[in-house]
């Protein structure tokens, strides 16, 4: 099959018009010539290795490149932290030149404050963008997530990708072999068989192993859903839609398994991923850089745990589905000499060099075809599980989907994680609960639509 990006790149601002963000960059500046010995800042989130990677990263850029610029980097805390420094920077007018915890979401707001600089001027100029053969080395589809459609920001690439994580299902093959099966379950069917089968089980050290872990997580339920032919978001009416069959049927498919004591509530975030290393679930949904976190947990825990693997969940028939998210940076208004040294260092992420260092240190899946295909052997070797998730990127016969990047999804969110809660424990009407939650998501969306506006 083709592989087809399901993206809804929607926003609650499709129907304003440019009057609501006066502020906006209309026109960047491009010099024709870059002065030498200019300085940015990069303000980041990295820590540990991730921060490891990113020193080696400015250290080459700032010995090899051939203007002298130097990118001086800012810790500043985690993801939280730093966007709150942003916050604190738009006011008063001391922003770095780039900075990281940039989603597709924040930037349209820093966008319309007027302190974000669009890409495509630099990513198409003669001079200073990418080449043919670079060009065809990105990953387009992936970078097609940082375009925000609609007025007024027209398409344009607003942020640049450092990383891409995944919503994958770890499973247990070792637990797995032991009920009889060989592979991780490729139909719903088939996944509720083995939640209900290891629900039989006794842990190496005792314990009773349950079946599958749902969170109250609104990013997994999607996941089942788009895998199972739904969606959450109709891009045709503009309109939240949790009542079509894939939605109904997935969420009665979880309150089915629960019921029958196949699945269980883990009582906190990780909870799942923990129980999974622990022995005491066959298999459980996270994000593809948790990896070092459940290898950590299988050996304080003894678990002995060594076959597992990373993939997707189950999925009816052609709706295979990888959800993807894309954690990026985002470049500040400056000077027009400091915004092209800034692209500068932003093209030098992207080089083959700095996107394998990155993902071996990070665990990030490149956005390039070639940090893909020239990770180290040795790397693959020790990291099977980010090797599993590699291989459904470059095999192309996956959607690749993400999340939309609506306006009212931070209001939405934890509707449907309450939807989540009142099916599984609450013993509510499935379609009656989800006609419910929709209609109070639509009056969020035209709320905030009216708000923006």
């Amino acid at each position: 099959m083709k592989q087809r990006l399901l993206i809804l790149v929607l926003i609650a601002t499709l129907m304003l018009g440019v009057g609501a963000a006066s502020a906006q960059i209309t026109e960047v500046e491009i010099p024709a010539e870059l002065p030498e010995g200019i300085t940015i800042t990069y303000w980041h989130e990295w820590d540990g290795a991730q921060q490891e990677a990113i020193d080696i990263i400015i250290n080459d850029f700032n010995e090899n490149n051939e203007y002298g610029i130097t990118v001086e980097q800012v810790y500043q805390g985690n993801t939280g932290g730093l966007q709150d420094q942003l916050t604190t920077g738009i006011v008063s007018g001391e922003l770095p030149n780039l900075s990281g915890a940039i989603f597709a979401t924040n930037a349209q707001s820093y966008y319309l404050d007027g302190v974000l600089v669009p890409l495509d001027p630099y990513y198409n100029d003669p001079t200073w963008g990418f080449g043919e053969e670079e060009l065809a080395d990105l990953n387009q589809d992936l970078l097609d997530i940082n375009r925000i459609s609609g007025e007024p920001f027209g398409g344009q690439l607003l942020a640049w990708p450092i990383g891409i994580s995944a919503n994958v299902l770890s499973v247990n093959l070792e637990m797995l072999g032991e009920l009889g099966y060989e592979n991780p379950p490729a139909s719903f069917e088939e996944f509720r068989e083995v939640a209900c089968a290891a629900n039989e089980l006794t842990s190496a050290d005792g314990g009773d192993v349950q079946g599958f872990p749902i969170r109250t997580s609104a990013s997994d339920l999607y996941s089942f859903v788009v895998s199972n032919g739904g969606q959450m978001f109709d891009e045709e009416t503009m309109q939240y839609d949790f009542t079509n069959e894939g939605f109904i049927n997935t969420l009665q498919f979880f309150q089915d398994m629960y019921n029958e004591g196949c699945a269980y509530l883990p009582d906190g975030p990780f909870v799942n991923t923990a129980d999974f290393a622990f022995g005491l679930n066959p298999m459980a949904v996270g994000s593809s850089v948790g990896v070092p976190f459940i290898k950590g947990d299988i050996e304080e825990s003894g678990s002995g745990i060594e076959n597992w693997v990373n993939t997707t969940v189950p999925w009816s028939e052609g709706n295979r589905t990888l959800q993807v998210y894309m954690r990026s940076i985002g470049m500040f208004v400056s000077s027009p000499e400091e915004q092209l040294a800034t692209w500068l260092f932003i093209k030098h992420m992207a080089s083959t060099a700095s996107q394998v260092t990155w993902t071996e240190y990070a665990q990030y899946q490149p956005y390039t075809f070639s940090g893909l295909e020239n990770l180290s052997e040795e790397f693959l070797a020790n990291n099977t599980q980010f090797g599993s998730v590699r291989e459904i990127l470059l095999g192309g016969d996956v959607n690749i989907w993400s999340e939309p990047t609506l306006a009212s999804q931070p209001e939405v969110t934890p509707l449907v994680e309450e939807l989540i809660v009142s099916v599984l424990t609450g013993g509510a009407d499935v379609a009656e609960a989800a006609a419910e939650a929709e209609a109070e998501a639509n009056e969020i969306l035209e709320e905030t639509m009216a708000d923006m506006s």
